[in-house]
């Protein structure tokens, strides 16, 4: 069958709209934790010439770039070599990412052929590729969105034995950080363990193994190199505190709870309750799960059983993006579930309820004490206009940016986040004069309180729109 044909349209919306989208996204500035993980790591690659595979551990003496060494440098070689090829611009980035987004249509339509019947695979697809996480990775050139599609692209060479095709998918899902090495790891551990269980063919079992090796040589010399020149990850580091025992059963409860809530926002807890439904109708089925259903299972069970044990062993902070894998196959086995308890007609209602669903996913903002995970929603995306706002209004006033300070993604060096020859830096001291509130921050709530207290402080000036406000405050307390 033609990959282009009438029954396949939904191929041509869902690409139609990723166009649509990098369009619009065209000259966003960076955002979120692409700061650091792209345009940060990129930089030291593109001013040093590529001098050095290693960035620095340590804060850089001449600027506040700094390696997240756990993270393989994979994405800020790639854009910093696609700005000396093609130019210093933001549009690289997203015009870079689209190509993954074809990429990723591409792959999981053959997926979905695979599993479901062609009158219904093309609205998996819309359902998987309209998600909306997935969807505002991609809007910010994420490194994770690339982690997602090289994910899809090895679980596919599993399903359809290819192991060229798998060689590619696990060395970019590997190399770009790493949570990619976890699921590279897990979607090793369950292909060689089914191909053992289904053969017992030990040599069979090393020849499914060898398109892992590349790459795991690759990222043991690599690390190897890391830890001779700079020594564990954390030392010196914020982030060990991430890593470190949680302080007692509340703050697992609370971490529990946070992994509850990332798993299901943004309109994905009604796949989980039809997967739920699905589970307590298995019977129903009479008939016994397809090799690919179980290799699905299998990754998807090893994954959550992976965040489940960094609730109760670390305190690492949980985002939606994190999921993106498991709620794939979640939604993966949810539907195979359903298609075959319901008739067509039924299915189709229940396919209309989840990409409405998925719709009220941009709308779910919490009050500002619940931290929100604004790269996983398109609501954010009035922020880069009010963020340029507020800047003009700044260099209009004249005012000294050694004065002022802002919450995270508005702090630090401009230059690392709009590119260009800015060099304008914005602190984090909470009693600077000024300081740039916005919602997009996540701002410690005692602070966000203080910001509050009119004898302290006081708005200067606002720019709001959409669900997205940043206001100037003026400190009244301010000592020099």
């Amino acid at each position: 069958m033609k990959l282009w044909n009438k029954n396949n349209w939904h191929l041509l919306v869902a690409s139609s709209i990723y166009v649509i989208l990098t369009i619009l996204c065209i000259n966003d500035c960076y955002f979120w934790d692409t700061i650091q993980q792209v345009s940060k790591e990129a930089h030291w690659y593109f001013l040093s010439d590529f001098s050095s595979l290693l960035i620095p551990a340590t804060q850089h003496i001449s600027s506040d770039i700094i390696a997240t060494g756990y993270h393989p440098p994979l994405m800020g070689i790639m854009t910093a070599a696609l700005w000396k090829i093609i130019g210093y611009k933001l549009w690289v980035s997203h015009v870079f990412i689209l190509l993954w987004g074809f990429m990723l249509i591409y792959n999981i339509w053959k997926i979905v052929k695979t599993l479901f019947p062609e009158n219904l695979a093309g609205w998996v697809l819309l359902i998987i590729l309209l998600e909306p996480t997935l969807l505002s990775q991609f809007s910010i050139a994420s490194p994770d969105f690339i982690l997602f599609t090289a994910f899809v692209i090895s679980l596919r060479a599993i399903l359809n034995q290819k192991p060229w095709l798998l060689c590619v998918g696990i060395f970019f899902l590997c190399c770009i950080n790493m949570r990619g090495i976890f699921a590279g790891g897990i979607l090793f551990t369950s292909n060689i363990v089914f191909v053992y269980l289904q053969t017992h063919n030990i040599r069979l079992v090393y020849k499914t193994a060898l398109p892992y090796f590349p790459t795991f040589i690759l990222l043991v010399a690599y690390f190897s190199y890391y830890f001779i020149n700079h020594g564990w990850f954390f030392n010196n580091s914020a982030d060990s505190f991430h890593y470190s025992l949680p302080g007692g059963v509340e703050s697992i409860l609370k971490h529990l709870a946070e992994f509850g809530l990332r798993s299901i926002e943004n309109g994905r807890f009604v796949i989980w309750l039809i997967g739920i439904f699905a589970v307590l109708n298995y019977r129903k089925l009479k008939k016994a799960f397809s090799p690919e259903y179980k290799i699905i299972l299998a990754v998807f069970l090893l994954l959550t059983g992976l965040y489940l044990f960094f609730v109760f062993f670390t305190q690492m902070p949980f985002s939606a993006r994190y999921f993106m894998p498991q709620f794939f196959l979640l939604t993966l086995m949810a539907l195979t579930g359903i298609t075959n308890l319901f008739e067509q007609k039924k299915l189709k209602i229940v396919v209309l309820i989840i990409l409405c669903f998925e719709l009220t996913g941009h709308f779910w903002i919490y009050p500002d004490k619940i931290a929100k995970s604004w790269d996983c929603t398109l609501a954010h995306l009035p922020y880069y206009e009010l963020r340029k706002s507020c800047f003009q209004y700044i260099d209009n006033e004249k005012l000294d940016y050694r004065d002022i300070s802002a919450g995270f993604c508005l702090y630090g060096n401009r230059l690392f986040t709009e590119l260009g020859n800015i060099n304008q830096s914005v602190g984090t001291r909470p009693d600077n004069k000024y300081f740039i509130y916005s919602n997009i921050s996540n701002l410690e709530d005692s602070f966000a309180d203080e910001l509050k207290n009119k004898t302290h402080w006081i708005p200067i000036r606002s720019f709001e729109k959409g669900f997205v406000v940043i206001t100037i405050y003026k400190n009244l307390n301010y000592i020099k």
